[in-house]
């Protein structure tokens, strides 16, 4: 048996009922474990669990994310690896996201308006010699288009945001943002999002706030 680690938090911080969760101090902060078999496998439903879980802690307060999968022998191993970590860093992202949330935004904008928006812009000829460059030059317009669409579109979730990130877009007529929320701000920002229109939206949260790290740390997809 190990232990499975998803957060660090707090040492006063207040776990969910009935959850497999419990915590290790280490001084004033803690590290959230869970018990795991030692030759378990990580599947994808742990992956989402992993997400769920850290979501579900944040009524509690500020959830640090550790890194899917991340696995230590016994409580001992796991204060090495906090201590590791730097308690004074841990401490200041702890302060800096108590009562915030990050907002993931999604806009998926029409490619036919996207290319018409381009082209009335006199981007697009017929007389260019380097098809392969105009190509490119059209992504890069349609980026730019799609982000001043968004920056009107999205200006209400802005508005009660604290900080906001770009996150990588699956296509050049996506726009993907994360947004630092204030808790009591989260659902005026997903009815913000769901009064959009014009374009496919979507909103997921409320998430731990990794994407707000000061300075960012490299990181897989749920955590540092």
């Amino acid at each position: 048996m190990s232990l499975y680690l998803h957060g660090v938090v707090r040492a006063s911080h207040r776990l969910p009922d009935d959850s497999p969760f419990r915590l290790v101090d280490v001084d004033d902060l803690a590290a959230v474990v869970s018990d795991r078999q030692n030759d378990q496998v990580l599947t994808e439903q742990e992956v989402v669990a992993h997400l769920e879980g850290l979501c579900a802690l944040l009524p509690g307060g500020p959830v640090l994310p550790l890194r899917i999968g991340t696995t230590a022998v016994d409580e001992a191993a796991t204060r090495t690896a906090v201590v590791a970590l730097g308690p004074p860093s841990l401490r200041h992202h702890l302060d800096e996201l108590d009562g915030m949330a990050e907002m993931h935004v999604r806009l998926v904008f029409d490619e036919n308006t996207a290319l018409r928006a381009v082209h009335d812009r006199g981007v697009v000829t017929s007389r260019a010699v380097d098809v392969v460059a105009q190509g490119e030059l059209i992504a890069r317009e349609i980026v730019a288009w799609r982000r001043k669409e968004a920056d009107a579109l999205l200006a209400p979730v802005a508005a009660v945001a604290k900080a906001m990130a770009l996150l990588d877009a699956p296509a050049h007529t996506e726009e993907a943002r994360a947004y630092l929320v204030p808790l009591d701000q989260v659902e005026a920002a997903c009815a913000a999002v769901a009064k959009i229109s014009e374009v496919t939206a979507t909103c997921t949260g409320p998430l731990p706030a990794y994407h707000f790290l000061d300075p960012p740390r490299p990181a897989s997809r749920w955590g540092w």
